[in-house]
């Protein structure tokens, strides 16, 4: 896995040379011995309705796509949202932001994560540094087809690391790469994250009141997060494995937090942020933040929290 991260410190404008590329568009021709000609009314050669995205300055084969694809540089994305930053926050000057690029598989895959400590929110009575919850504005694109434009709000507490999942986890703008419209982000959608974030930290300080009991924290892990619906058995050999990760991340968090249903959504969102997988990290962490917001608005998580 290749990855590109800006070194800190640096502000809204940073945005690393890695998301800077440009990317070549070439229409592919009939190859007669990949495929039993006789099924295929194609001519030897003939152009066909196939396009491959190509670096320009590596060579690197970023994705097969029709010519209905539309070829959306990393970069402009980058600064068009800090341009709708800048205008919704008037004296950004005064603000500490920083920001991370993440260009991952050789330019296959991007995302870019913009962080806003001014906004931090203490978890504790003694405003230790990292017991804070900060906002962060996540941006994800791709040019192999599996990513479309997506930006979103979310918030990131600073002890763990672990990203803030929330029941309504929904991307805030979406966006094709097939669409004719280009992706529009509001200065009223930036403001809206802002309030979305304080009102987090006021369901946090409420978790870390709530006692549960070991039993239902194991249930709702059981029939949520470890629970494989592709199988008709109520748990299976990757499902056991889940609850052992589960399990040793609780551990951790009964250990600082108690009991509570706040240690319960951090042991998840730890589980989806810091996956232990052979797979692309970037890849399962995103399939597991969904499962954590589907884990939360379900019965078992209704009956932890009440």
């Amino acid at each position: 896995m290749q990855t590109n991260i800006e070194a800190m410190p640096n502000n809204l404008l940073t945005i690393d040379k890695s998301a800077y590329f440009e990317v070549e568009k070439k229409q592919l021709k009939f190859d007669p011995n990949s495929i039993n000609t006789d099924i295929v009314d194609i001519e030897p050669d003939e152009y066909v309705n196939r396009y491959a995205l190509v670096r320009k300055d590596t060579g690197k084969l970023l994705g097969i796509h029709s010519d209905d694809y539309i070829v959306r540089p990393y970069s402009v994305l980058a600064e068009k949202v800090n341009e709708v930053i800048m205008e919704a926050v008037p004296d950004i000057n005064k603000w500490n932001i920083t920001t991370a690029d993440h260009v991952y598989a050789d330019g296959r895959k991007y995302r870019r994560d913009i962080n806003f400590w001014n906004k931090k929110i203490y978890l504790d009575s003694f405003k230790k540094a990292n017991e804070c919850i900060i906002p962060q504005v996540r941006i994800y694109s791709s040019l192999d087809g599996q990513w479309g434009q997506q930006i979103m709000f979310s918030s990131i507490y600073m002890w763990c690391l672990n990203g803030m999942v929330r029941p309504d986890w929904t991307f805030t703008v979406y966006n094709k790469h097939s669409s004719k419209q280009d992706i529009t982000y509001s200065v009223s959608e930036f403001r809206s994250g802002l309030e979305d974030h304080r009102e987090m930290g006021d369901e946090m300080f409420k978790m870390m009141q709530k006692k549960v009991k070991v039993e239902d924290v194991t249930e709702c892990y059981r029939k949520t997060l470890a629970n494989n619906n592709k199988r008709n058995l109520d748990i299976d050999n990757n499902s056991i494995i889940v609850m052992r990760d589960l399990d040793s991340l609780w551990g951790k968090y009964a250990a600082k937090y108690g009991n509570t249903v706040f240690a319960v959504y951090q042991t998840a969102t730890d589980w989806a942020t810091h996956p232990i997988t052979r797979g692309a990290v970037y890849n399962v962490s995103r399939k597991r933040e969904k499962q954590v917001a589907a884990m939360m608005q379900s019965k078992h998580w209704e009956n932890l929290y009440g």
